[in-house]
């Protein structure tokens, strides 16, 4: 459903090491936003964690297969203001997962509550459990 990809998560943890060691930023980066993935009987669930971004800036599409979810939280640096440790993440956030044919991306539903990004792919309707009627002659 969701797939692993290894080489992301190397580089999350080298970007998070940079950050704590202070190393300077080499240019703008994209940070994954940390998600939940919870399935039911009416759909596939995602809770993208977006702290601190305006819920204006978040952007949802949803096409081929993919459902992708991109944000930005930029810093706004105040004059005469000392900055001596910065941990909160600002920048722009992406993260895409393959959804199964089983899913209809085509009626995913957006909420955005107290950051944290709800999205709902519910299941296709082909695929729902149907209950036959039995007849009896």
């Amino acid at each position: 459903m969701i797939r692993f990809d290894p080489f992301r998560e190397l580089e999350e943890l080298q970007e998070r090491l940079a950050r704590t060691l202070g190393a300077p930023q080499q240019g703008p980066r994209v940070y994954a936003p940390l998600v939940d993935v919870m399935e039911d009987g009416e759909g596939l669930h995602l809770l993208v964690y977006l702290p601190g971004v305006d819920p204006e800036k978040v952007e949802v599409v949803a096409e081929e297969g993919v459902l992708s979810v991109k944000a930005e939280r930029p810093f706004e640096k105040k004059e005469g203001v000392a900055y001596h440790r910065l941990e909160g993440p600002y920048g722009t956030f992406a993260r895409s997962f393959n959804i199964p044919a089983t899913y209809d991306l085509s009626r995913v539903q957006a909420r955005f509550r107290h950051g944290v990004l709800h999205l709902l792919v519910p299941r296709a309707e082909e695929t729902k459990p149907k209950k036959i009627q039995v007849q009896v002659e």
